[in-house]
C-alpha cells in the first residue's frame, strides 16, 4: 500500500481556503490509492484527516505524548499514534511514506519539510516525492538550487493534480 504523509498548520479556521484545500488533499490522496498519515491534530492536520475520512479512507495520525495532553486529536482519524519525542514523532512521519506534502504551517511543518529534503538531498531516500503546496512556497527565494532542485512548489491543489 501506498502511504502520504501530510504536513501543515495546526491552527487554521474552517472556513479558510487552505481548510478547504486540506479537506480536498484527503479525498484526492485516498482517491490515488494513498494510506495519508499526519500529525494528528486540529488545523490542517485536521483538514485532511477529514477528507480521507469523507473519502473512506485511511489517516494514521503520529501524536506526541506532550501535546497529547492539551491538544485533543482530531475526529477523523482512523488509528492515533503516541510518540515519546518529537524525534520518535518526525521518525514515525516520515516512515514507509514515498510522497509528502506541505501547506501552510510554521516551525513544525518547516522542520518537518528540511528533514525530508535533507534526507533526499543526502542520498538517504533519493526516490521520495516533496510537494509544497501554496503560494507562499513559491515566495521563498532563500534557498539553493539544491533545495529547489528536491521539491516540486504548486500553488494550489489543482496545479498539483494536473502533474501528479
Amino acid at each position: 500500500m501506498k502511504v502520504a504523509t501530510t504536513f501543515g498548520a495546526s491552527k487554521a479556521d474552517r472556513d479558510t481556503y487552505e481548510y478547504e484545500e486540506g479537506i480536498a488533499l484527503g479525498r484526492f490522496l485516498t482517491k490515488k490509492g494513498f494510506i495519508v498519515k499526519c500529525g494528528g491534530y486540529g488545523g490542517l492536520m485536521e483538514a485532511v484527516s477529514k477528507g480521507v475520512y469523507e473519502a473512506n479512507g485511511q489517516c494514521i495520525g503520529i501524536g506526541l505524548e506532550a501535546f497529547d495532553r492539551y491538544r485533543p486529536p482530531n475526529p477523523y482519524l482512523s488509528k492515533k499514534i503516541l510518540a515519546k519525542t518529537l524525534y520518535e514523532r518526525l521518525e514515525l512521519l516520515i516512515e514507509g511514506s514515498e510522497l509528502f506534502i506541505a501547506q501552510k504551517g510554521s516551525i513544525g511543518t518547516l522542520n518537518e519539510i528540511f528533514m525530508v529534503a535533507a534526507l533526499k538531498y543526502g542520498g538517504l531516500k533519493p526516490d521520495i516525492r516533496i510537494v509544497l503546496l501554496g503560494k507562499e512556497y513559491k515566495k521563498m527565494n532563500c534557498f539553493d538550487e539544491n533545495f529547489l532542485k528536491s521539491v516540486e512548489i504548486y500553488s494550489t491543489l489543482e496545479e498539483f493534480e494536473k502533474n501528479f
